[in-house]
């Protein structure tokens, strides 16, 4: 054979290679990381606050924005319809699942997370309601400003910040019982 022919030969195996290491190896760990980080998107623990930020607005009137920065929180595979109130400045969400069925750490740790995130990022928002199909928590923006007295809302929409002043807090299941109780108003339904 001559030399182009080797040529040829090496660049088809070259070829053949490449795309069995594309197909077999790196679709595969690629399809893997992105179920893995949106799994992780799902838990207050692990949620990557940044994707949510672009959502934030002065006014919770605009009901398009405010459904897409609860779609970006923990709880969006949760179905769920929205109502809003604007002569009270008050957004419902309304889940449709019962709260009993959701492990009771995990629930507070997303109402901690959800509300927090709602407040930092509609700035005229003043009550949140998140109605289940068996109990509603509603929570009031001048309760969650005086809990983060040390740390205004406006300065949370830093990453960091809420890393460090709202998200690594979470594994505290005292600090979380104790925004919970006194913050959050819980009503059966």
């Amino acid at each position: 054979m001559n030399r182009k022919n080797w040529i040829i030969i090496m660049l088809l195996l070259i070829g053949i290679g490449s795309i069995v290491a594309v197909e077999g190896f790196i679709k595969p760990r690629a399809h893997e990381q992105a179920i893995q980080y949106e799994a992780e998107q799902n838990d207050p623990l692990t949620h990557d606050i940044r994707k949510s930020l672009k959502f934030a607005s002065p006014y919770m009137g605009n009901a398009s924005n405010l459904m897409n920065l609860n779609a970006s929180l923990p709880m969006r595979d949760i179905g769920r319809t929205f109502q809003l109130y604007p002569e009270q400045l008050t957004a419902e969400l309304r889940f449709q699942a019962r709260a009993g069925d959701l492990q009771e750490e995990k629930l507070k740790q997303l109402l901690v997370y959800n509300s927090t995130a709602n407040f930092v990022l509609i700035d005229n928002l003043q009550k949140l309601i998140f109605a289940f199909e068996d109990q509603a928590f509603t929570i009031r923006r001048d309760e969650v400003v005086s809990w983060y007295a040390n740390a205004p809302l406006a300065s949370l929409r830093d990453a960091a910040t809420w890393e460090k002043e709202v998200q690594s807090r979470l594994d505290d299941s005292n600090y979380v019982s104790e925004y919970v109780d006194s913050l959050v108003k819980r009503e059966f339904l």
